[in-house]
Order: structure tokens, then sequence, then C-alpha cells
């Protein structure tokens, strides 16, 4: 058997591992597009995996034994959902469990031995997908979104994203890019590929800087802002890496100052902002600590936040909020409360008459809709600037009865989906 850092399973093995014992760190890239096919579909799938082995370990795993119950997730998803012969997949379960868990190697075999089984004797049983969701999070997304609304939700998180957005600069040819790239339109400035689209960096006009890699949903802050404000506006925008959305508002025209905090994050929007040949006043310090010289015309706070939004592209999202180590309600109380402390820091820099969006990429009600309530209250010189569906131009069923902008992960999901955002437009009344 090839050595550990070349084996994709083992390499897929200690990555689900790390999930489950907490390890909330995200993955360094990795090539091999097997061992990604194997984290992505066992992530995607994870619930179903779950509840298949428990029909067959009669007493549950212990937490110090998450390297047992990994080899059996990634044998599983290989015979369940890859259509790897079931053979191939027991056998290479069998001979990492061999080298990692040798005490374990008989339990393995015969669990996915009887796993491959009942599966080719159609015994197993059909499962709703949204046993993929883990409970608590669930339970807080029912808040605002109907039983339907999370089925959905769960079908689009079974699809393997085929899309890529790809943001063109406005004083490039959209059509032109679209005959290149061989991709289609889907909204303004923006082309959509749906598959065989190879790696990033080979792609035709990336090394020139003529585009830049942007979900659809996560245009529409800039998109929102800047039906508001005139040319060469001065704009701050607080919570800046990676640098899309930066990237949006200097190929527009405008003054920006980007804020960022971490420093290997500002280091990553210097690096996108120079292959675009774009160049913004960056401040590598706390937004909360910034005070501009004077009143901003707009400040846009794409705010962190639990980004289940994005988990049709990044599926391993919910089950690290399941397993991290702080549970996911207190994960969820301490972003709120960075959220709102953000909102208060952006409000004092800006002008009477100004803008302010928010935005995060999030399922949770509580870091959107409440949040922004919640600061409007407190706030009384801000009021909902509201958003209509002709500003919008994606889905007009995001645009909400409030004047609110909520994408879902299956919005348009015939052309691949896209990401989940919240994001409300606000004045600074006189």
């Amino acid at each position: 058997m090839s050595n550990n850092k070349s084996n994709p399973r083992m390499q897929a093995i200690n990555e689900i591992t790390n999930i489950l014992n907490g390890d909330n760190h995200q993955p360094s890239y990795n090539e091999d597009s097997f061992y990604r096919s194997l984290v992505s579909e066992a992530m995607r799938r994870f619930g179903e995996i779950d509840f298949y082995l428990k029909q067959y370990i009669k007493k549950p795993l212990k937490t110090e034994q998450n390297n047992i119950k990994a080899n059996l997730i990634i044998g599983s998803v290989q015979i369940l959902y890859m259509r790897v012969p079931s053979y191939a997949a027991v056998n290479d379960s069998v001979n990492i469990a061999k080298n990692k868990t040798p005490h374990h190697v008989k339990f393995i075999n015969a669990i996915l031995r009887q796993l491959s089984r009942d599966f080719e004797n159609n015994k197993l049983d059909k499962i709703s997908s949204l046993k993929n969701i883990p409970i608590e999070i669930k339970k807080r997304w029912k808040k605002a979104l109907s039983e339907d609304q999370l089925k959905k939700i769960a079908k689009q998180l079974l699809i393997t994203p085929p899309a890529l957005d790809i943001s063109i600069s406005p004083e490039e040819d959209i059509n032109k890019w679209r005959d290149s790239l061989k991709g289609e339109p889907f909204g303004n400035n923006n082309i959509r590929l749906l598959s065989n689209y190879g790696k990033i960096e080979k792609l035709p006009g990336y090394n020139e800087g003529k585009w830049w890699i942007q979900d659809i949903a996560a245009q529409l802050p800039v998109k929102l802002l800047l039906k508001k404000i005139k040319k060469n506006a001065d704009v701050i925008d607080m919570c800046a890496a990676p640098g899309g959305k930066t990237a949006q508002l200097l190929s527009n025209n405008l003054k920006v100052t980007s804020i960022e905090s971490n420093k290997i994050r500002a280091n990553i929007l210097n690096r996108n902002l120079s292959r675009l040949n774009l160049k913004t006043n960056l401040l590598l310090q706390d937004a909360n600590q910034y005070t501009p010289e004077k009143p901003a015309d707009a400040v846009l706070l794409d705010a962190p936040c639990s980004s289940s939004g994005t988990i049709r592209k990044n599926p391993d999202i919910l089950w690290r909020l399941k397993y991290m180590k702080n549970d996911y309600s207190s994960h969820i109380k301490s972003l709120l409360t960075i959220q709102s402390d953000l909102l208060v820091s952006a409000s004092k820099m800006i002008k009477r008459g100004g803008i302010l969006v928010y935005s995060v990429c999030s399922l949770d009600n509580e870091e959107g809709y409440n949040q922004i309530i919640n600061f409007i209250k407190k706030n009384n010189r801000f009021v909902i600037d509201p958003i209509n569906k002709l500003e919008v131009d994606i889905t007009k069923e995001s645009v909400t009865k409030e004047g609110f902008v909520r994408t879902l992960p299956y919005f348009n999901s015939e052309l691949g989906g896209m990401d989940g955002f919240f994001i409300a437009r606000l004045l600074k009344t006189n």
C-alpha cells in the first residue's frame, strides 16, 4: 500500500477524523481529485452514512475512536455513493486499519462487508436527505425556513456543484469572455461555468486579471450598494478579505478603504487585487478601532458569520459546526456579539444620508434578519432602505416583504444553485 502522504483514502480518513475531533481548521488545498471527492461526498451524505452505520454498530464508538469511525465513513461512502467496487472499498479500509488501528481490523471488515451485502441486496432503508443536516442546526433554521425549504436545501446539498461564477470587470466585453471561457451569462457582469473547466489558473484571462471568482449571491451586496451611491464615492469595506467585494467596488471607480484584521487574510486580499491590477487603501487593524478622517458615503459590512449559506460548495461546514469544541449555540452567540459590535462601529463611520449594507453568508435567522432588526431598534438614525425586485439581477424571489434580500442554496437550482445570503441596506437619516 502507498504511504500515508500519497494515499487519498488515508488522507480523507485523517480529514474526517479532524472534523469529528472538533478541529475547525480549514484543510490545505489538495490537488488529488479522488481525495476531494471522498471528503466532499462523505460530508454531503454524512447523516445518511451515520444512520446506516448505527444499524451495525451495537455499542457506540467513543470519541477517542473517531479514526475508526472515519475509516468506516470513507469505506461506506465509496460503497454506497461512489460506484467503487465493494471489495476494493472494504479491502482498502481493512489495509488502512491494519496500519492505524490493528485491534479493530475484524470489526471494520465485518461492518463494511455487511453494509455492502445489504446494499447489493437492496435491504437498506430509504431515508430523507434531511438526515444530512445536523438536528441542532436544523432546529435553528426552522425558525425562519419552512419544511419544504429545508427539504430543497437538503436536496441541493447532495448535488456536487458544477457551477463556477466568474465576475467580469465592468469595462470588459462579457460576450467575448462568454465565448472564451465557454460559459453562460448569469446576472450582470457574471459568467457561470457549468462543468469541466479544469484548473482555474489555466483559464483564459486569469493571469491577465480580467476576472475573479465570486459566487453570484456574494456579488449582490456591492451591486445593491452601487444602486445608491455616486461615482468616486468614499466607501469603507470593513471585513475586506479575500477581496471579491473590494474588487467590485474598485472596478466601479470608487474610493475604497479596505479593513482587514487578519494578516494572512490581508495578504490574500493583496495578492488577489495585485492580479487584477487594482489597488486599495488597505488597513491591517480591527475595524472596531478605526475612525475615518471624515464620514464615508457608504460602508459595506460583510460580517464574520457561521458561513452556513455556503454548504453546497463547502458541505463540511455543517459537520464542523456540529462537532466544534464549543457547541453550536455558543458559537453563534459569540458571532452575534462580533456582528453587533461591527454594526455599531459601522454606524459611526457613515455620514448622514449615507448607506450601510450588511451581509452574511448564513442561513441562521439570528445572524441576518434578527441582527438587523435589533440594530435598528437601538439606532434610530438608521432606517431600512428597501430593496425592490427590479434591483436584483438574479432570482426575484430572494427579495423579502421587508425589503431585505435572502438567497437560498436551491435558488436557480437548475443552473447549479447559489450561496445562501442575507443582505440589508440601511439609510442613515438626517
